[in-house]
């Protein structure tokens, strides 16, 4: 009979019994179709025509918020305007778990555009940081399009305990220092400059370096804090992007113009 009943379940849902059981919930177990998801999708957006314009969405902490984020991805599927990727900015993830990351990347599949994955504070939680890896990559990467250069990297320094090895602004300086034949540059990380869980010792050389790149850079992108917000610090003449969380469906849409670019929030 239980045998039975367990065949029943198989044919009737179509799924694997390594899909039906999660043996522990801390381990880091994905399909080839899931791993190294950003290198796929940076190829497929480096595989589109290059534009003098195009635009971007960037959204944030997605989390346990599957319906909206389901959505959201509904919403932008549906938009006429030629979008070249979405950026999620961190927080994938609640708990760090490895079914967490599956289904939020079973659902930004179902986008018509690339998408890209930033590391946030949530997803260095477990086992997490290990999944991120083995779904996406890199924790700092780069990539460009159409003459713009966009530098991803992980400040989710308070979950290391602020030992000094999050963010590798070494590494951020470098990238910075070449931009040379670029228009733009844009800067993506989970948590702010500006909130208490980035590495004090480390917030005002990231000013700084920010700062002295901001003929090329022209605005630093974050999550995080759950609300939106766009704001010029007085550290500096860089534009400073909080997006929001996905649960209070809204994105921010940037639009960018030969060496200028446009931000608007849009809700869904």
């Amino acid at each position: 009979m239980l045998r039975f009943f367990a065949a029943f379940l198989l044919i009737t849902f179509g799924v694997s019994c390594k899909d039906l059981f999660q043996y522990n919930p801390n381990e880091v177990r994905l399909e080839e179709k899931d791993q190294n998801m950003n290198a796929k999708n940076i190829q497929k957006l480096q595989a589109l025509p290059q534009r003098d314009s195009f635009k971007f969405i960037v959204i944030g902490d997605s989390q346990r918020f599957y319906e909206d984020l389901d959505e959201f991805v509904d919403n932008v599927n549906g938009l006429n305007d030629e979008i070249a990727f979405v950026l999620l900015n961190g927080d994938i993830s609640d708990f760090g778990l490895n079914r967490e990351f599956i289904w939020i990347n079973a659902i930004l599949k179902k986008l018509k555009y690339p998408y890209i994955g930033v590391i946030g504070n949530h997803d260095m939680l477990a086992n997490g940081r290990l999944i991120y890896n083995k779904m996406f990559g890199a924790e700092d990467f780069t990539f460009e399009y159409s003459g713009s250069k966009f530098i991803c990297l992980n400040t989710n320094s308070y979950e290391v305990g602020h030992d000094g090895s999050i963010p590798d602004l070494p590494w951020l300086q470098q990238e910075v220092n070449d931009l040379a034949g670029y228009k733009n540059a844009f800067i993506f990380s989970h948590v702010p400059p500006f909130d208490n869980e980035f590495d004090p010792s480390k917030k005002n050389r990231f000013f700084e370096i920010l700062g002295a790149a901001s003929h090329k850079v022209r605005l630093s992108i974050h999550g995080h804090q759950h609300k939106y917000s766009l704001f010029l610090p007085k550290e500096n003449e860089l534009e400073y992007l909080v997006v929001s969380t996905i649960y209070k469906r809204n994105y921010a849409l940037i639009t960018v113009i030969d060496n200028t670019y446009r931000v608007e929030q849009k809700f869904f």
